[in-house]
C-alpha cells in the first residue's frame, strides 16, 4: 500500500461567488472629506500570542530575531497585521482573486526523465520528452539521450529585461578524463572562460588562457562527477562564442518569474545557489533553452526543467477569470476598503493599520534550528482538486492555503546534511502581547462590521501570524478593546482640533451588531435567501466561511499534520484530503455522541478547541 498523505496546511476553497460592493470608481467614498454619514474612528486591538511567536526582523538567513521598532520594542508591524487582515478579508468577503495580484501567476516547472510509461507520471514523462525532442544516439558504443529540441546561448541582463544570445554553433561535450580537463579541478558547479581547437565534433584541446588557441567560449561543469545512481562520470559541455549577428530572444517577464520562482523554491538543493540564480545587471551566463508553445525555457542543465502547460491562474474558478478579462478593477470588498492600484486607476486604503509594539515584557525562546521549507504548488496532490496535474486541462486550485493550528509548538530539528541551510528561531514566548490601533475613515457600516469581523473572527477562533506556523507557530489570540467613532461635525473646530469620539456602552453588543449589519447586506447582494422563504440564510452558514473558521478554531497535533519526508512522495496512495471533508466528519462525530462529558471529550480528543455553536446550542 502507498502512502497517506497529509501536510500541515489545508485549503479554504475559492467561493463560487463574488460579492461586488461598488459598481464603478465613482461610486467610491472621496478620500478629501469626511462624510458625517459613514463611519470614521478607531478601533483599539490587542493580539495576544497562544504558542510562542516570530515575526522576523528578516536581517540574517541564518537566524530569526522578532522584529523591533525604532525605540527598540519588540512590534509586529503594522503591514504585517494589514495583510493578514486583507487576507482575511478575501474570504469573509467573497472578493475576487486576480492573478498577478492576489494569486502570483507563474509556471511549475519539473523534469521527468526516468518515469516509466506504466507509472502515474508516464504521461508526464511523456510530455517531458516530446517537449525536448528527446533521441536516442549511439556515441561510442553506448547509448545516449540526447535532447534535439535544446540549443544553447548566453543569458544577458540589460536594464532589467532578459534575452538569450545563441552560440556561433552547437555546444561541444567534453568528457572529463580528457587530460587538459585536469587543469581545471574536479569541480561541481561551476564556469570557466577558455580558448580551444576542435574537429568539429569533439574539443582536441582546451586551456584556462583565452589566448592561447584561436577559439573562445566557456567551460561548463554541471552536476555532480559520477552519476549516484548509474555510476557513470558526467561529462562537461564547451560553449562556443556568441553569434553577434544572430537576433537576440527575448525573455517575456512571466518566463523570467516562473524561472526565479522555480530557483527560490529550490534553493536549499542548488549547491552553490547563486550558480544557478538569473544573471545581475550587466552580467550573461552560458545557458542551454528551448522554446515551446510561446514559452522561452532555459537553464544550466542540458536536461532542462520546463514548465506545465498551464500556469497557476488557469485553475482560478472560471468566473475569477471571466471578471479579470473586464479592464476596470473589480469593486469588491478587498478592493474598495483596503486600496489598490493598477496601470489605469488607483484608490487609496480607508483603513490604515499602525505598528503592534509589546506591551510589557516578553521572554525570549531559546534558539531553536530547523530548515525553512515552505509548501511547493509542484505537490499537485495537495495543491489541486482532485490531485490532477498542471497539463490537466480541468486542473483546478483548491483554494486559500492555511496552517493548521496546534496546541503546543514543537520544532523539527534538521537533518545532519541540511545543517548549512538551516535557521536558528528565537520567538516570543506564548503570553506575549501586542496592541495596535487600526484607524477607519468613511466606511459605510457593512464595511466597518466586515473589518470588525476579520479582525475578532468568531469565539474561539485565532489568526496565525509570522514564521514558523507549520511548527505551531504564532497562533494570536485577537481582542477588540475599544471602538471609537468620531463626531465629524466636532472635527477640526475652534473649540476642539481633534474633535469628539464616541464608544458604545456595550462593546460586544456594538461589534456584533455592525457584523450582523454586513451579514444582512452580504446575504441579499449574493441573493442567499433567493426561494428560501421559510429559513433565514446568513453567510455564517455558507460553506467556504464555515471551512474558514474550522481551520481558525481546530487545534491538532501529531504527525497527520507536519511535513511528509521526502521518501514517502514516491508512493503515494492518496490525494490530500480536502478541509470541508475533515469539518463535516468532525460535525458528524459530534452529532454521534450524546452526553455532554463524551461530547466535550470528542472535541478535545478529535480536534481540540473546535468552536461550534450549534452544537453547544444543541448540548444546552
Amino acid at each position: 500500500m502507498g502512502e497517506r498523505t497529509y501536510a500541515p496546511y489545508n485549503f479554504v476553497p475559492f467561493s463560487t461567488k463574488v460579492l461586488e460592493r461598488y459598481q464603478s470608481e465613482v461610486d467610491l467614498p472621496p478620500h478629501d472629506i469626511w462624510d458625517e454619514n459613514l463611519k470614521s474612528g478607531e478601533i483599539h486591538v490587542t493580539l495576544q500570542a497562544q504558542t510562542p511567536v516570530l515575526v522576523s526582523d528578516g536581517r540574517e538567513r541564518s537566524e530569526a530575531r522578532f522584529c523591533k521598532g525604532p525605540d527598540g520594542r519588540y512590534q509586529i508591524p503594522g503591514s504585517t497585521v494589514r495583510g493578514l487582515l486583507r487576507q482575511t478579508m478575501q474570504i469573509l468577503g467573497f472578493g475576487h482573486i486576480r492573478a498577478g495580484e492576489d494569486l502570483e501567476d507563474y509556471q511549475i516547472f519539473f523534469r521527468d526523465v526516468a518515469s516509466k510509461r506504466s507509472s502515474v507520471g508516464g504521461a508526464l514523462r511523456e510530455y517531458y520528452h516530446s517537449v525536448l525532442g528527446m533521441k536516442a544516439l549511439r556515441l561510442k558504443k553506448k547509448t545516449i539521450t540526447v535532447p534535439q529540441a535544446v540549443c544553447s546561448g548566453y543569458l544577458h541582463c540589460k536594464g532589467g529585461a532578459y534575452y538569450i544570445q545563441p552560440t556561433v554553433s552547437e555546444v561541444l561535450r567534453v568528457p572529463r578524463e580528457h587530460p587538459d580537463v585536469q587543469t581545471f579541478g574536479q569541480v561541481d558547479a561551476r564556469t570557466y572562460a577558455v580558448s580551444y581547437r576542435d574537429n568539429g565534433k569533439i574539443v582536441t584541446e582546451l586551456s584556462p588562457n583565452t589566448e592561447t588557441y584561436e577559439k573562445q567560449g566557456v567551460l561548463l561543469y554541471t552536476g555532480k562527477p559520477i552519476r549516484k545512481k548509474t555510476g557513470e562520470v558526467n561529462c562537461l559541455y564547451l560553449f562556443p562564442e556568441e553569434d553577434t549577428e544572430a537576433l537576440p530572444i527575448p525573455i517575456a517577464p512571466e518566463d523570467v518569474l516562473s524561472y526565479r520562482v522555480d530557483w527560490e523554491n529550490r534553493q536549499n538543493v542548488l549547491k552553490p545557489k547563486s550558480f544557478w540564480a538569473l544573471p545581475n545587471e550587466g552580467e550573461s551566463k552560458a545557458v542551454f533553452y528551448l522554446r515551446y508553445e510561446g514559452h522561452t525555457y532555459f537553464g544550466m542543465s542540458r536536461m532542462l526543467r520546463v514548465g506545465y502547460r498551464h500556469p497557476l491562474s488557469h485553475g482560478l474558478p472560471k468566473g475569477y477569470q471571466n471578471l479579470s478579462d473586464r479592464k476596470e478593477v473589480v469593486l469588491d470588498y478587498p478592493h474598495a476598503v483596503m486600496g489598490y492600484a493598477t496601470q489605469n486607476s488607483a484608490y487609496r486604503s480607508r483603513v490604515s493599520v499602525g505598528d503592534f509594539p509589546l506591551v510589557g515584557t516578553a521572554q525570549v525562546k531559546p534558539g531553536e534550528k530547523t530548515v525553512l521549507g515552505s509548501p511547493k504548488a509542484s505537490f499537485y496532490a495537495g495543491y489541486t482538486i482532485g490531485g490532477k496535474d498542471y497539463n490537466d486541462d480541468d486542473m483546478q486550485l483548491r483554494g486559500h492555503k492555511f496552517y493548521w493550528h496546534k496546541q503546543e509548538a514543537k520544532v523539527t530539528p534538521p537533518p545532519n546534511e541540511n545543517e548549512s541551510v538551516s535557521t536558528t528561531l528565537y520567538p516570543l514566548d506564548k503570553g506575549s502581547t501586542f496592541q495596535g490601533v487600526i484607524r477607519y475613515r468613511n466606511l459605510h457600516p457593512d464595511e466597518l462590521g466586515l473589518l470588525l469581523w476579520c479582525i475578532r473572527l468568531e469565539p474561539g477562533c485565532f489568526h496565525g501570524l509570522g514564521m514558523g506556523k507549520p511548527y505551531g507557530y504564532g497562533r494570536m489570540k485577537a481582542t477588540i478593546d475599544r471602538l471609537i467613532e468620531w463626531d465629524i461635525p466636532s472635527l477640526y473646530t475652534w473649540d476642539n482640533l481633534t474633535g469628539q469620539g464616541r464608544e458604545p456602552a456595550n462593546l460586544e453588543d456594538a461589534v456584533e451588531t455592525y457584523i450582523r449589519t454586513y451579514d444582512n447586506y452580504a446575504t441579499q447582494a449574493l441573493e442567499l435567501n433567493a426561494g428560501k422563504k421559510k429559513e433565514k440564510k446568513s453567510v455564517r452558514t455558507w460553506g467556504t466561511i464555515q471551512d474558514f473558521f474550522f481551520l481558525r478554531s481546530a487545534l491538532r497535533d501529531g504527525a497527520e499534520v507536519d511535513y511528509m519526508p521526502l521518501k514517502a512522495f514516491q508512493n503515494l496512495a492518496d490525494i490530500l484530503t480536502d478541509v470541508r471533508t475533515m469539518r463535516l466528519q468532525a460535525q458528524e462525530d459530534v452529532r454521534q455522541v450524546q452526553e455532554p462529558e463524551d461530547l466535550l471529550k470528542a472535541l478535545q480528543n478529535r480536534y481540540r478547541g473546535l468552536k461550534n455553536k450549534k452544537n453547544r446550542r444543541k448540548q444546552g
